[in-house]
């Protein structure tokens, strides 16, 4: 039977509950439970005790962390580390290193040496049960310095292979585009030959850049192939250095490539391309540069018949015919979209134009100028100044002789032109296939899906979540690397996502999906004089349960097992 019993220390008394039991043939006294003193023992059945309470993020990366463990990511790039580099450092081995700079990718995107930062005010530590203290740049430029370029298409596909199958990825539309991130790394810099100069997406052609092909899939947007190359590079060049290996992934992934449909841009096309897609065998959908196919537009503009595409009646022209070299199905249409937004443009141009046009004619009348032009050399200026994609055709100039020899001009719109323009040439869009099978109205729903990539891009360059920028490193192994750590980010981040949207039907985008599993938060409490601490889920909002549920966020998967630093 239990009772009470204490102890003094000190002139303290102390309160515990014992049983006497017998031990080597004698009664001793034998604690079940301290109590503490009797004052400690009031608060405690009053509910006064003093408890300290602490709360993690903990949603957004417990999610990455169970879908990591689920693809084994960590074993898998520790597989293609050669055995002559170290292994584990601060208790982290490569693979593990690299998932953590991925997971805050995802989360949180900041520099390498601000990652600690944000991890301490995250779960992690807890969850993964290490201290990450002394992950600094340092520790993350050393552990990526261990992985070698050339493994990161073998770790890439290994891990493809995986989610393909864990996920049922349907293969049978792909979409591959390009885009580029401008760097800050200074043009002296010559230790990399990635970053170069050329015309950025994000209008900083001023700065350095890096390029990224990639390739999705059509429901899910899984990042299926990834290529960094070099900033000046056009698309039609990149696709061309690239197929080879694009290629050999899609069959990597899918022997039978006669149920898989790549779809590229327009940017991507050129005879070489088409021909090299041609013996492979592979079916796309593609784009065609309007302004090169003018008869074909020409025919088109005659013979425009309506079709149904989502509820919409879009004018469509289809036509077999050979071009560089082989018969394609081509279906020509007009997008009001692109058409109001090439309309935009123009103005916009026209309305630098003038103002450039006019400096240069009150230079020219101005009786104390400095210069004066001959008839030939003005009308070189002029057109160089209107010069650029439809500008060139509606802006018109009249040189006039002034007194002395000199020369000014007039300039107006040629209305006839711009009305030309707008009613047989802007908004055409063609687009070229070997899916001859195919309804006119399946192949444009197929080339729409190029939105599929742009928005993988788009989330790509998002500041809170998933971004590529900021990148702090200037070596073409570093950039390559860190590159590959964001996909791998995203890898993780749409697997959750479309686990949620999936299976509870998650209706909001990615980003929101993130900022509400970061709301999920981890407690910790402490009684200030005891030794008891306590981890647990503060209560999750009903409208996150289910999803919580599905991407293992629950008090009894708070520390999965996962092999992260050479043991588990």
């Amino acid at each position: 039977m239990a009772f009470l019993d204490s102890r003094t220390s000190r002139g303290i008394k102390y309160w515990s509950i014992v049983e006497s039991r017998r031990v080597n043939g004698r009664p001793r006294n034998i604690i079940l439970e301290y109590l503490g003193t009797a004052e400690s023992l009031l608060q405690k059945l009053s509910g006064q005790q003093e408890i300290a309470v602490k709360s993690y993020s903990h949603g957004d990366t417990a999610a990455l962390i169970n879908i990591a463990n689920e693809l084994g990511i960590v074993d898998i790039i520790n597989k293609h580390i050669p055995k002559d580099q170290k292994q584990i450092r601060d208790n982290c081995t490569v693979g593990a290193s690299l998932l953590l700079a991925a997971i805050g990718r995802s989360c949180h995107p900041t520099s390498k040496n601000a990652w600690y930062d944000w991890c301490k005010e995250t779960s992690l530590e807890y969850t993964l049960k290490s201290s990450f203290k002394n992950l600094d740049s340092r520790h993350f430029w050393d552990q990526m310095n261990q992985l070698p370029v050339d493994a990161i298409s073998k770790i890439e596909e290994e891990l493809i292979s995986k989610i393909i199958y864990l996920y049922k990825i349907k293969l049978d539309t792909l979409f591959f585009d390009t885009t580029n991130f401008f760097t800050f790394i200074a043009s002296e810099n010559d230790r990399c030959d990635l970053p170069q100069r050329g015309k950025n997406k994000q209008h900083r052609s001023d700065l350095r850049q890096v390029g990224m092909g990639l390739l999705v899939s059509r429901k899910e947007q899984f990042p299926l192939f990834h290529k960094t190359y070099t900033g000046n590079t056009n698309d039609s060049k990149l696709f061309h250095e690239v197929f080879n290996d694009l290629s050999a992934r899609i069959k990597a992934m899918d022997q039978n490539v006669t149920d898989i449909t790549i779809v590229f841009d327009k940017g991507n096309n050129s005879k070489e391309n088409f021909k090299m897609i041609d013996d492979d065998n592979i079916y796309y959908v593609g784009g065609l540069v309007s302004s090169h196919f003018k008869s074909l537009i020409d025919e088109a503009n005659k013979n425009f018949s309506p079709i149904k595409i989502d509820d919409e009646e879009v004018p469509a022209y289809r036509i077999k015919q050979e071009i560089w070299g082989n018969e394609r199905t081509c279906v020509v249409t007009i997008s009001s979209q692109l058409k109001e937004g090439q309309i935009r443009g123009i103005e916009q141009h026209l309305g630098k134009k003038y103002k450039t046009l006019q400096a240069l004619k009150q230079q020219l009348e101005n009786p104390n100028k400095r210069k004066s032009y001959s008839a030939d050399e003005l009308k070189t200026k002029l057109l160089s100044i209107i010069k650029g994609q439809f500008i060139e055709n509606i802006l018109k100039f009249e040189i006039i002789q002034l007194k002395n020899n000199d020369h000014t001009f007039t300039y107006h719109i040629d209305s006839d032109a711009y009305d030309y323009l707008k009613n047989n040439i802007l908004g055409r869009k063609i687009v070229v296939t070997n899916r001859h099978e195919w309804s006119s109205a399946e192949i444009l729903l197929a080339y729409r899906g190029q939105a599929k990539v742009e928005y993988a891009f788009r989330n790509l360059k998002n500041p809170l979540h998933l971004a590529i920028r900021p990148q702090f490193h200037w070596t073409d192994q570093k950039i390559e690397v860190h590159f590959f750590i964001c996909i791998v980010g995203y890898l993780l981040s749409i697997a959750a996502y479309n686990k949620a949207r999936s299976i509870v039907k998650y209706k909001r985008n990615i980003s929101n999906f993130f900022e509400e599993l970061r709301s999920i938060r981890l407690s910790c409490r402490t009684a200030k004089k005891g030794k008891n601490v306590i981890y647990q889920l503060e209560q999750i909002p009903k409208k996150l349960q289910k999803v919580a549920n599905i991407l293992g966020i629950t008090n009894d998967n708070i520390r999965p097992k996962i092999n992260f630093s050479g043991y588990i």
